[in-house]
């Protein structure tokens, strides 16, 4: 159903955008514009744009025809395990665990790492491996619980160590211990995008049940310095 987006006030515009900054540690004005995403706008300013330009009138007529929500924002949200990557992504600049610019050897393959997290307010686990020419590929385990993984205190080759895009364990055992997996691949040399698009070049998907609905309702985000989609790069 299309929002009503002359019912959205100022004042419940920012303080939604307050609610957002707490949630994904962003700045305030990256706040705005996602709240006015939501609401059905391009943008705050967008937002701010209407606000000045309706009078009692054309609130009358906006509240017969719905303003279309834009197209660019509902891209943003159509796939959730691509809007989980975006996520993780964030989460990685604001912590300075990666860069977007390309590495200068095109063949460095040795900046990898993990990092136990919280998206969307759940434990989750954010990792990401340079797979060469100026590639990162970025996993995320949505809701994930260590204490309950299997073969997080096994010994050798059997004991987790984050080093694979899924946990090592076998799939029927990750009901019991992380909600929602995903993999995509975050190109930083010839653009500086999330490969694909909505859940094209996505691998390693798994949704426990129950999750998907749950991962739908999460806050749209908004990619910092880079694009949630774009051309797939062999």
């Amino acid at each position: 159903m299309k929002k009503n987006t002359t019912s959205h006030t100022d004042g419940q515009l920012k303080r939604q955008a307050k609610k957002i900054k707490k949630e994904q540690n962003i700045t305030h004005t990256q706040a705005l514009d996602i709240a006015a995403i939501q609401a059905g706008f391009t943008n705050f300013k967008n937002f701010q744009n209407s606000l000045n330009k309706t009078g009692p009138a054309k609130k009358q007529s906006d509240a017969q025809f719905p303003q279309e929500k834009p197209r660019h924002a509902i891209s943003k949200i159509s796939n959730p395990h691509r809007n989980l990557l975006v996520a993780g992504v964030n989460d990685l600049l604001n912590k300075k665990l990666i860069i977007l610019e390309s590495p200068d050897s095109q063949n460095t393959r040795n900046d990898q790492g993990h990092v136990f997290t919280e998206i969307f307010g759940f434990p989750s686990v954010v990792k990401w491996r340079d797979i060469g020419f100026g590639e990162l590929e970025i996993s995320v385990w949505w809701k994930y619980d260590h204490s309950r993984h299997p073969q997080a205190e096994l010994e050798g080759n059997r004991r987790e160590n984050f080093n694979s895009t899924t946990p090592l364990a076998r799939k029927e055992l990750y009901k019991n211990f992380v909600g929602v997996t995903a993999t995509g691949w975050l190109e930083r040399e010839k653009g500086k995008h999330l490969m694909g698009k909505d859940s094209e070049r996505l691998v390693g998907i798994y949704t426990r049940k129950g999750e998907k609905s749950a991962l739908e309702k999460m806050t749209v985000q908004i990619p910092l310095g880079f694009e949630a989609e774009g051309k797939f790069y062999f």
